[in-house]
Formats: C-alpha cells, sequence, structure tokens
C-alpha cells in the first residue's frame, strides 16, 4: 500500500523530487518504491524524457483503480480505529426484568457517546445468560449475583420479593409470610426465570410453607393481571411494583433473604473495545444513578 500511495502522488504531482518532499522521502527512495511497484506490475507506470515525467498509457489506466484501493484502505483504516477506540462495533446484550429500566437508559447514553455501535438486546433468564456467554453468544449480561467465578462482574441494583394480592382479598394487616401458607399461588414460570422460582420456594420453606401453585405465567404482567382477577396471590420483585393494576396491593416481605443483587457479567480477558466503552459508561451510571 505504500508504493500504491507512492505512486498516486508522483502522479499527481509528476515530479519526483516534489513529490518526494511530499512523501518525506528522499528522491532515491521514491525512485526505488516506484520501480518495485513496476516490477511487481510488469509494465511502466511513467515514461521519463526531456519534457520531464509523464503517465505511460498504462499508468493512465491504473491511477484509476489505484486511486479507489488507496481512498478504500484509508476508508478501512479509519473505521479500524474507530473499532479500536470503542467508538464503532458490535455489542450483544442480555437483561432480564430487573433491568428493564436500567439497559434502555444505558443504550440511549451509549448512542450519545458512541453511535457507531450496534447494540442487540436480549431477553434471558440468569441461566440462560451464563450459557449465552460462554458460549460467546453474549458479550455482556445482567445476571443474579454471585456471578459464577470465571466471570468478571460487578454489582448494580438490588432487589427483593414482593407479595401481591388482590384488594377483594387482602392480608391481615401486619400479617407474616407464613400467613399465605393455604393462599393460592401464580407464579412466573420455572423455566422462564429459574433463579427468582427458587428464591421464592426457599422462603416459604424458611416460613415452614410450599407455596400450592395453581397457575404459571411468563410474564409478571400475566401475574398481576391474574391476581386481580382473584386467582390467587404471587410474588414478584419489588422493582416490578404495580403501576397498571388498581385491584392488587404489593406488600413489603420483611425478611433480609427476600433480597438479591443483580450485577453485569461478562468473560474475563475479552477485548472488545465496544464492551470496554460500555462498561466504563455502567460504571458512571452506577456510581451517579
Amino acid at each position: 500500500m505504500r508504493e500504491l500511495k507512492s505512486f498516486v502522488l508522483l502522479a499527481e504531482q509528476l515530479h519526483f523530487g516534489r513529490a518526494a518532499r511530499l512523501l518525506n522521502l528522499s528522491q532515491p527512495a521514491l525512485t526505488k518504491q516506484i520501480r518495485r511497484l513496476e516490477e511487481e506490475l510488469g509494465a511502466e507506470l511513467f515514461e521519463r524524457g526531456r519534457h520531464g515525467t509523464t503517465l505511460s498509457s498504462f499508468g493512465k489506466e491504473f491511477l484509476r483503480e489505484a486511486k479507489e484501493s488507496v481512498a478504500g484502505f484509508d476508508r478501512l483504516l479509519e473505521r479500524a480505529k474507530s473499532a479500536a477506540s470503542g467508538d464503532t462495533g458490535k455489542l450483544e446484550i442480555g437483561f432480564g426484568f430487573h433491568t428493564l429500566d436500567l439497559v434502555p437508559r444505558l443504550i440511549v447514553k451509549l448512542r450519545e457517546i458512541a453511535p457507531g455501535i450496534e447494540v442487540a438486546l436480549r431477553d434471558m433468564s440468569t441461566a440462560e445468560q451464563v450459557i449465552a456467554l460462554r458460549s460467546g453468544i453474549l458479550d455482556l449480561g445482567f445476571v443474579r449475583m454471585p456471578a459464577p467465578a470465571d466471570f468478571g462482574s460487578m454489582p448494580v441494583i438490588k432487589d427483593r420479593l414482593a407479595l401481591v394480592s388482590s384488594t377483594a382479598y387482602p392480608l391481615r394487616p401486619g400479617g407474616s409470610l407464613a400467613d399465605c401458607k393455604d393462599r393460592p399461588f401464580v407464579s412466573i414460570s420455572e423455566t422462564r426465570s429459574p433463579g427468582f422460582h427458587s428464591h421464592m420456594r426457599r422462603l416459604c420453606a424458611k416460613h415452614g410453607f410450599h407455596p400450592r401453585v395453581v397457575q404459571q405465567v411468563p410474564e409478571f404482567t400475566t401475574a398481576l393481571a391474574l391476581v386481580e382477577a382473584g386467582l390467587g396471590m404471587a410474588f414478584i420483585p419489588e422493582s416490578v411494583g404495580n403501576t397498571r393494576f388498581p385491584g392488587i396491593k404489593v406488600h413489603s416481605v420483611r425478611d433480609k433473604d427476600a433480597a438479591w443483587s443483580v450485577g453485569a457479567a461478562w468473560r474475563k480477558g475479552d477485548t472488545n473495545p465496544a464492551l470496554a466503552k460500555f462498561l466504563k459508561l455502567l460504571k458512571d451510571e452506577v456510581k451517579n444513578p
């Protein structure tokens, strides 16, 4: 590519001395580059005569292709530099219901500082994200902590279990979780969120009962709708809250084991510059929410 750039500049200047100065080369060094290129091509690019240097017929034809190649290489170099700085590239990010507020906010900020980064979002459970991270499908995931030891990770948010009941079938004021042992429950399906499902069952077992699940659903909004209709109670993440269903009431669970943390996780040693840029943005967001 160096010889090609020298040829294009010499073709524009048609003067070895002037072109050499512009290239910061000695004239003999430029002459050697042009001869080497001519040898590779098997044809002369310039005609040298009493009236100076002119392009040969072959040189005139070759110049058009050479200019396109040099311009294409320069564009490629700029894209590569941009990718290396993290300003362009691609990110595959996994997330779940805990980060429905955080992740969109981060994506908006990322587009402001690096619009060339293409982001693909995947709604996945923690178990699915761990598999996808290990297989290279995801670059980063938001998972229940602690993350597996072979990942890099950082805590991001805290959440906790909450109970929801229909206003038509309220809980006793000041009651305990054990008061719910005879109530029917609507639950997020175990396949959709195995970590949440397991947490719910462990907490109930601690309070002396196993929840009588009468309906499993794929989404928490469906669970809330069924609770409002009177099918039963439900556990939800406190972060989900209740913004759409006036016929239900959210109850805090007074137990330290109701809480858990969600963190970002990524493969240790991942050199994706776009990931490094996103992690810096995430750290700033967590530090200054």
